[in-house]
C-alpha cells in the first residue's frame, strides 16, 4: 500500500466497525460488510446490521489525522491517547458534536457507532458511569432514534442504547 495514499472515509468507517465488533468479541469478516443498496443515513451494513458511524470530537481526530498523515502515517487513522483531564467537559465535547449533528438523521432500525478522542486517564466504570448519566440526563435533545447507540473505543464499547 502507498504510504502517501490518503485513507478513504469508507475505510475509516470500516476500521470503526471492525473495532466495534472485535469489541463485541465478534471475529470481523470483511467478506460481510457492503456499502451497496444502502440508504442514508446509513454508512455501511455488516450480516443484515445497519450502521451509521461518526466521530465525538472531530476538531482533535482532525488535528490527530494532520499529525499522522504529516508523519507518513495516512493508512493508519485510529484514535490517540490524549492528555484530556477527566471532566464531564470531555463527554460533553464527545456526545454533543457527535450526537447533535446526527439526531435529525437518525433511523430507528439502525445501530449509532461514536468514534471518539479519548483519555487513558480514566478507569473504563468511571468513563462508562460519566458516558452514560450524560446521555441519559440529555437524551432528550441527543438521543435520536437510533436502535442502539455505542462509544467505540479501542479495546471496549460503551452502550448508551
Amino acid at each position: 500500500m502507498d504510504v502517501d495514499r490518503k485513507i478513504t472515509r469508507q475505510e475509516e468507517e470500516g476500521q470503526t466497525l471492525q473495532k466495534f465488533l472485535e469489541n463485541q468479541g465478534e471475529k470481523f469478516d470483511p467478506g460481510f460488510v457492503s456499502y451497496l443498496g444502502i440508504q442514508e443515513p446509513c454508512d455501511v451494513s455488516y450480516k443484515g446490521v445497519e450502521y451509521q458511524i461518526t466521530y465525538g470530537n472531530r476538531k482533535l481526530l482532525g488535528d490527530i489525522k494532520r499529525e499522522l498523515s504529516n508523519q507518513g502515517e495516512s493508512r493508519k487513522i485510529d484514535s490517540q491517547v490524549v492528555g484530556l483531564p477527566p471532566t464531564i467537559d470531555y463527554v460533553k465535547e464527545i456526545l454533543e458534536t457527535a450526537l447533535k449533528d446526527k439526531k435529525d438523521k437518525s433511523d430507528g432500525k439502525m445501530t449509532l457507532l461514536v468514534e471518539p478522542a479519548y483519555t487513558s486517564y480514566w478507569s473504563f466504570s468511571k468513563e462508562e458511569m460519566v458516558f452514560e448519566k450524560y446521555f441519559k440526563d440529555n437524551e432528550q435533545s441527543l438521543g435520536g432514534l437510533w436502535q442502539s447507540i455505542f462509544i467505540v473505543f479501542p479495546d471496549r464499547n460503551i452502550k448508551l442504547r
